[in-house]
């Protein structure tokens, strides 16, 4: 009997899986879904795919023979079956091991001057120096209010420059590919989320103006710091 949901996965040549090529035999539709978590080149290579679907779709093939025909130029196996579509979107938030390695492979373990860099400047913050202000909200004279903007202090704002230069800000982790990262409730944030809290501090405040606020405020800002520097540490050890 066929599953009323089929699908195949989608990988690159170095096997990320990057996406999910799916048909609903119920809704007599086919349909691709990326995977939330994959890297640049996974992301451009999902977008080359989900193009390839829809030019499948238009050709109006049967689903069963869509389906396969896209199976062989994906070089995949045969369709593999689901109870329904809520299956394949579970597999495409799934966030693995691989998509952690790819993340830690972006830090620049050999660069001591950046690592020491990130350790001095975290070191020498205050309680000050981590009390963010903000300005603007005042109106002009034509009546327009200002826009609030955070008013960082340099000696935080080197502890967020820092993350550069070490590597821990990397077009691998796409900001709307996931949820946030959260402080976990107990143990320490893992080596690969602190480079997607990382990635979401430094680049994300050029995004939404008080991202580095929020961080601070809820302790993520510290337990990512805290992280990056252990990991760099146990490298060190380990070498």
């Amino acid at each position: 009997m066929q599953h009323p949901v089929q699908y195949i996965p989608v990988e690159t040549p170095g096997g990320e899986v990057v996406g999910y090529v799916w048909a609903d035999y119920a809704a007599g539709t086919l349909e691709w879904t990326q995977r939330a978590a994959s890297g640049a080149d996974g992301y451009r290579l999902g977008q080359e795919w989900a193009a390839k679907v829809a030019e499948t779709r238009e050709r109006g093939l049967p689903l069963a023979g869509a389906l396969t025909e896209l199976a062989r130029a994906a070089g995949t196996g045969p369709p593999v079956d689901v109870c329904g579509a809520e299956a394949v979107e579970e597999l495409a938030r799934t966030v693995t091991e691989a998509d952690d390695r790819r993340l830690l492979a972006q830090l620049d373990h050999g660069n001591a001057e950046a690592w020491q860099e990130l350790a001095d400047a975290y070191a020498a913050l205050t309680d000050d120096d981590r009390d963010v202000r903000w300005g603007g909200g005042e109106k002009n004279a034509n009546g327009a209010i200002q826009m609030a903007y955070p008013l960082y202090s340099r000696p935080l704002w080197r502890v967020v420059a820092a993350l550069w230069g070490i590597g821990a800000v990397t077009p691998e982790h796409r900001l709307s590919a996931s949820a946030d990262p959260t402080v976990p409730p107990r143990g320490r944030l893992r080596p690969a989320d602190a480079v997607r809290a990382a990635t979401l501090l430094a680049a994300g405040e050029r995004i939404s103006e008080g991202t580095v606020d929020e961080a601070v405020r809820s302790g993520l800002f510290d337990a990512m710091v805290v992280a990056l520097l252990a990991w760099h540490a146990a490298q060190a050890s380990a070498s």
